[in-house]
């Protein structure tokens, strides 16, 4: 057994030029529907909106729920649900199903019935919903066995989690293994994909195809081939609530957009974690997944690359601006708003540096450029989100006093009290915020006087890098030339 971290940093990047494909398409939800608006139906079409497909509903059932738990759940008639495919399906531009919460035997046996007689065969998802995430039971004891028998033969991909492949597969799942061989359970029942979810595995996801060469992975222990791919992750803290149904109806457009079931996977969870770690808060409870968080983040990425390309044109234009400019070069970097790692922090390639006191030059920009400024600005997010940007600049007494003069928050570290390993940037802003009068807050001014090897510098952070630039331009501004 081989295990799998493909990591797909920004999943979305693949598929952009296949989203608009989809405006004509649509997506068929079928479950229950969550009042609290985090799981269900609710859930799934806001996924498939994201995907730009349309998104066409069959509702099971209607549930009170919130944050708290489920308080009560109204079926609908078997006869309903009937009318509701019929009417669906007739639109002929369903292009894939993901199937939620069906409740009972006789909705689950109409529904595999109905899907098992459609004369275009479109990939159908199920996900086994069997209780919700703040509690209560979903479906009935009895409609399970009727799920094994109906519904799971005529799907593309299962995707319980450990609870629900306890259940599927008769047997308790302890460790990786065992769900290995629930995995396979559940595939020997007629599915084509087996994915049991890891959220109670330490995050790591089983893929059961059972036939390696689907996934295009030949994964070889013990000198045969397996079947089963691990996927890694991770655990993220954070509103979980509508998780399963998120990830399940990820699935369903991606497959039906052409993607390989393992590649769909991949990119699902990947989407699943950022969705989790931008959660929506709901109640006091718990947090619901926000599926539009890898769209946002596009956005996002393109709105700090505008602003610092416009931020490095004004630097570039401000008057003596190279008597600010220290020895080593300067950087500007401004980061998206919940950002995860250096990459995205977008900063100047190469630093901007001094040509002479009156000009400067400055690279271009893009993200990943600069560790320096990438550290300072995540460090300082710790404490306070809202300061997104940071720029070096040379110290002197004299800029200094500028800063004071100004009025601006000032604080310091020292680099001969620095510990042994420590990352100087993180360590340093960290203790410059606690040495803060106002301990928690992010001063606008941080400076050391250097050591070693190491020339002394300001730091100037703001919420944007405009406000930074300003903040420059206001200490040129009150320069003794």
């Amino acid at each position: 057994m081989r295990g799998f971290d493909l990591y797909y940093k920004k999943p979305f990047f693949i598929m952009t030029f296949d989203l608009f494909k989809n405006r004509d398409r649509a997506c068929l939800t079928i479950g229950g529907s969550d009042s609290s608006g985090g799981a269900g139906i609710q859930a799934d079409i806001k996924t498939f909106s994201s995907f730009n497909f349309s998104s066409a509903s069959v509702i099971t059932a209607l549930t009170a729920q919130n944050s708290k738990g489920v308080f009560g759940i109204y079926p609908s008639s078997e006869e309903f649900v009937m009318e509701q495919l019929k009417a669906v399906f007739s639109d002929d531009n369903i292009c894939g199903v993901k199937i939620g919460m069906l409740y009972s035997p006789e909705i689950i046996s109409s529904v595999a019935d109905f899907l098992s007689d459609v004369k275009i065969k479109v990939p159908i998802i199920v996900d086994p919903v069997m209780s919700a995430e703040a509690g209560g039971d979903l479906i009935k004891k009895e409609a399970i066995e009727v799920l094994k028998e109906k519904l799971i033969p005529i799907s593309s991909i299962v995707t319980p989690n450990v609870e629900e492949a306890e259940k599927i597969s008769g047997m308790r799942i302890k460790d990786e293994r065992d769900a290995e061989i629930a995995a396979k359970k559940i595939y020997d029942l007629g599915t084509e994909v087996t994915i049991v979810t890891g959220g109670h595995l330490k995050g790591r996801d089983i893929f059961y195809d059972g036939d390696a060469t689907k996934s295009s992975i030949l994964c070889r222990e013990n000198g045969t081939f397996s079947h089963t791919v691990k996927i890694d992750g991770k655990l993220i803290s954070g509103g979980t609530h509508g998780s399963g149904c998120t990830y399940s109806s990820s699935l369903t457009c991606l497959i039906a957009m052409g993607y390989s079931p393992l590649k769909s996977a991949i990119v699902s969870k990947r989407l699943l974690e950022r969705s989790i770690e931008m959660y929506r808060r709901t109640g006091d409870n718990t947090g619901c997944v926000n599926q539009t968080a890898w769209l946002l983040d596009d956005c996002d990425r393109y709105y700090v690359m505008n602003n610092l390309k416009r931020s490095v044109e004004e630097i570039l234009k401000l008057k003596n601006i190279g008597k600010i400019i220290p020895e080593v070069g300067s950087n500007l970097g401004m980061a998206i708003h919940h950002p995860k790692d250096l990459k995205d922090i977008a900063a100047v390639e190469g630093r901007i540096t001094k040509v002479n006191e009156k000009k400067v030059r400055a690279g271009c920009v893009s993200f990943g450029a600069s560790e320096h400024v990438a550290r300072m600005i995540l460090t300082a997010m710790i404490y306070d989100d809202g300061i997104r940007s940071a720029m070096n600049i040379k110290f002197s007494e004299e800029i200094l006093d500028i800063c004071k003069e100004l009025s601006s928050s000032i604080s310091y570290f020292n680099r001969k009290e620095e510990p042994k390993g420590a990352k100087t940037m993180e360590w340093g802003i960290s203790e410059s915020i606690k040495n803060f009068e106002k301990f928690g807050k992010v001063p606008e001014i941080i400076f050391d006087r250097g050591g070693i090897g190491k020339e002394p510098m300001i730091r100037i952070f703001g919420g944007s890098s405009d406000e930074v630039v300003e903040k420059v331009r206001k200490i040129l501004d009150n320069f003794k030339y």
